[in-house]
């Protein structure tokens, strides 16, 4: 009897659910699209500012990826898969304006809910693209 009281914690400890995991960093979302908008500028090699739109999303991306991994550390030592090339838009140049207002929106919308050091950060990032919006012309 005696046992079977002592063992009664141990069986509830086991039998509970694991927590469900976080949801996903919103860091995240605006790494990918970094990437993404520095490879579409990356193809317009007739426009004088697209070298350096790339080379500054690329830099958002890393930073953003860096504290995706700072605080979510990754689970395994093996890259993630390259995405794939998306196709190119009939008008690239449209398309690369419309991808930095986009992150400007994406990253205004998410900066109210991170904390201080995230959301300077982020902050950082938005006016970078509206930066680059603006030289984009």
């Amino acid at each position: 009897m005696l046992l079977a009281v002592a063992a009664a914690p141990l069986a509830v400890a086991c039998t509970t659910e694991p927590p469900p995991p976080p949801p996903p960093d919103p860091l995240s979302a605006l790494a990918a699209q970094a990437r993404a908008d520095a490879k579409l500028a990356q193809t317009l090699t007739t426009v004088p500012a697209a070298a350096e739109i790339a080379k500054a999303r690329e830099t958002h991306a890393s930073l953003l990826q860096a504290e995706v991994d700072r605080e979510r550390p990754p689970l395994s030592s093996t890259a993630p898969p390259a995405p794939t090339t998306p196709p190119t838009p009939p008008d690239p140049v449209a398309a690369l304006r419309t991808a930095l207002d986009e992150a400007v929106r994406e990253a205004s919308a998410v900066v109210a809910s991170l904390p201080t050091y995230r959301a300077g950060m982020v902050g950082s990032v938005a006016a970078g693209c509206a930066s680059l919006r603006e030289v984009l012309g």
